[in-house]
């Protein structure tokens, strides 16, 4: 029940995810977390398993791989440190000093290696993210940002020209023409033809993206 749930802070449970305490807040965002009681922190229990229910299957195979990993790591981690509590005993029954199992590996992190851990999980959430990239440029649905920024200026450019010359181009014609229906009709034409110009722009740029995505 949620009544019965542990509150955590936000920093607790991105290290139970696995991710930055930044992305909590994007997840909380997105509706992917269970806040706490008052808006302050979040469930544990529901977060979690909210969170895994709205998982992005393309991000499924990525998070489980390293999910596996800090479980090795851990159970590792854990195997060592009893070899050491041991080692330890043996220590101060030999007389060594504290410098000597001080040496020894297997000790708690360290700060650099606390470091190498943290950039090894923002490369596996880098590299999670370019995986998602990569499926949307096959797809289809992404476009380089070069080509998109090109196309939208030069046809921005075409389209306000257009816009520009309707004075000049339907001034003579309107003055000539008597009833209403007629000066409607030359000013449609005229907006029309530079609208389907524009259209025909878009329907361009989407078949060279889907030319590209085969």
């Amino acid at each position: 029940m949620a009544e019965d749930d542990v509150t955590i802070t936000g920093k607790e449970l991105a290290s139970l995810i696995g991710c930055r305490p930044s992305y909590v807040v994007e997840l909380r965002k997105k509706g992917r977390v269970v806040v706490g009681a008052g808006g302050r922190g979040f469930l544990k229990a529901a977060s979690l398993e909210l969170y895994a229910r709205t998982a992005d299957p393309v991000y499924a195979g990525v998070a489980q791989r390293h999910a596996d990993e800090r479980g090795s790591s851990l159970a590792g981690s854990e195997e060592s440190t009893g070899a050491v509590d041991a080692d330890s005993d043996d220590d101060e029954e030999d007389g060594y000093d504290d410098d000597a199992r001080r040496a020894r590996p297997g000790r708690p992190q360290t700060p650099d290696s606390a470091r190498k851990a943290k950039a090894l999980a923002d490369k596996a959430e880098t590299d999670a993210h370019m995986a998602h990239i990569a499926l949307q440029k096959e797809l289809g649905l992404l476009l380089p940002r070069a080509d998109v920024e090109l196309f939208l200026a030069e046809h921005a450019t075409t389209f306000r020209g257009a816009m520009e010359r309707l004075a000049d181009t339907l001034a003579p014609q309107l003055a000539a023409t008597l009833d209403e229906a007629g000066c409607r009709r030359l000013v449609w034409d005229e907006v029309s033809h530079a609208l389907e110009e524009l259209s025909q722009g878009f329907r361009t740029l989407a078949a060279k993206a889907a030319e590209a995505a085969e």
